[in-house]
C-alpha cells in the first residue's frame, strides 16, 4: 500500500499510529478517513463501515457470510492448489490438510482449492484439526502417519504458523520430519519459516501486492468509477523450498538453488551455468541432484517460475504483454507466447481478456 501512495498518490495522508504498522479499530473509528483500507474480520466492522456516510472502504480479509464492501484478496484457493501441485509433482501419495483456524476464510479456500487440485490428479485427502491446548496437538496424526505404511505421506498447513505448530507435534509423536511425514506452509513468513532445525517449504503469498491493488481500487472508487461485482483475487507466487519437504537429506547446492529461484528467476542472464556457479558445484552435479530427488530439470523448473510470474502479471498489471514477456524472464517474445499458450491453453492476451471478463461478470 504504502509503495502505491508513493509511486501514484502522493497526496494521500496517511493515518497511522507511530511506530506501528496499523490502527485498531477504536481508533480508526474516531479518525473520520474519507478512505479506509481494512482487514474486516467482525460482522460489527462491516457494518460500522458500511454506516459512514461518504466512507469508501476497501478489504483485504475475507470473511465467510459478509460483502458488499469491495475486496481485494489473496487468491487463497489458488494458493491450495499451489500446495497440491507441488506436493504430487513431488511424487507424494497421501495427503493430508491441517488447519488450528477451521471456520476462518482463508483456511476455507486454501482446503477447496487443495483438494479440488488433488481430485484432478486422483488423490484424495484428509482433515487433521489441531487443538489449542498447551501443548497443541494434532489427536489423529500418528494413527494416520502410520496408515500410510510405504506411501510417502505429506500434509499442507492452512498457514506457517499452523505447520510450526505440527512440526512441534510430530516431535512429540517420534514422528521425523520429512522421513516420515512432509509438512508444507503457506505465507512464507521469515520468522516461521526459518525459526527451526527443521526449516518450513512454504507457498509465497503476495501480502504486498494484495495492499497494493488494493490501493489503486481505493483511489479508483475515490474518483467515482464502479464497484467490481467481484474480488480481485492476488494469485501466489510460487514455492519457497527447504527442508520439510524434501525427500531426504539435501545436499547445500540444491537448497541454494530454490533459493535463488525464487531471487533470480525474473533475470534474463539467470541460466543453469550461472545457477551452478553460484550454488559451487558443476552443471553435471546439479542436473544429478534433481534428478535424484525426483526433480524436473533446471531448464523445465526455471521456465515454469518465469510462466507463473508472466500469469501475474497479466493478471494484476496492465503492462504490455511483451513488457511482462520480459520482467518475467524471457529474452524472447515468440519463445515466451509459444510456452505460455502451451502451459495454459490460451495466448497471454486472451488469457488477460478472460480474466477481466470474469471479474466483470460478463458472459
Amino acid at each position: 500500500m504504502e509503495r502505491f501512495v508513493r509511486e501514484r498518490t502522493p497526496g494521500w495522508t496517511l493515518i497511522r499510529k507511530s511506530n506501528h504498522t496499523h490502527l485498531e479499530w477504536p481508533e480508526v473509528m474516531e479518525s473520520s478517513p474519507d478512505g479506509l483500507l481494512g482487514f474486516f474480520e467482525e460482522p460489527s466492522q462491516f457494518e460500522w463501515a458500511m454506516s459512514q456516510t461518504g466512507m469508501i472502504a476497501v478489504n483485504m480479509h475475507r470473511v465467510p457470510g459478509c460483502g458488499e464492501i469491495p475486496e481485494v484478496l489473496v487468491d487463497d484457493v489458488g494458493v491450495g492448489r499451489q500446495a497440491a501441485r507441488h506436493l504430487v509433482d513431488k511424487g507424494f501419495l497421501k495427503f493430508g490438510f491441517c488447519t488450528h483456524l477451521p471456520d476462518k476464510g482463508f483456511s476455507i479456500d486454501r482446503l477447496e482449492g487443495f483438494r479440488s487440485e488433488l481430485e484432478k490428479a486422483g488423490a484424495k485427502m484428509d482433515v487433521l484439526g489441531m487443538e489449542f491446548s498447551d501443548p497443541p496437538a494434532c489427536p489423529d496424526l500418528r494413527e494416520w502417519v502410520d496408515e500410510a505404511g510405504e506411501e510417502r505421506a505429506a500434509v499442507f498447513c492452512c498457514d506457517d504458523a499452523c505447520a510450526g505448530l505440527l512440526i512441534a507435534c510430530c516431535r512429540r509423536s517420534g514422528l521425523q520430519v520429512p522421513g516420515d511425514l512432509a509438512i508444507l506452509g503457506a505465507g512464507n513468513d521469515d520468522f516461521h519459516v526459518e525459526n527451526d532445525s527443521i526449516t518450513l517449504s512454504s507457498v509465497i503469498i503476495d501480502f504486498a501486492g494484495v495492499g497494493y491493488h488494493a490501493a489503486a481500487l481505493l483511489t479508483a472508487l475515490l474518483a467515482g468509477k464502479p464497484q467490481p461485482l467481484e474480488a480481485l483475487r492476488i494469485p501466489p507466487q510460487g514455492i519457497s523450498e527447504r527442508s520439510s519437504t524434501a525427500s531426504g537429506p539435501e545436499p547445500p547446492a540444491l537448497r541454494r538453488l530454490f533459493r535463488l529461484l525464487n531471487e533470480r528467476h525474473a533475470d534474463p542472464d539467470f541460466n543453469p551455468t550461472v545457477a551452478a556457479d553460484l550454488c559451487h558445484v558443476s552443471a553435471r552435479t546439479l542436473r544429478r541432484y534433481l534428478r535424484e530427488t525426483g526433480r524436473p530439470s533446471l531448464v523445465d523448473l526455471l521456465r515454469e517460475r518465469r510462466l507463473e510470474t508472466a500469469m501475474q502479471r497479466l493478471l494484476i498489471t496492465d503492462e504490455p504483454v511483451e513488457r511482462v514477456a520480459e520482467h518475467s524472464g524471457f529474452i524472447d517474445y515468440t519463445t515466451f507466447f509459444r510456452a505460455f499458450r502451451k502451459r495454459y491453453g490460451m495466448n497471454p492476451t486472451d488469457q488477460r481478456r478472460e480474466a477481466a471478463r470474469q471479474r466483470s461478470g460478463i458472459g
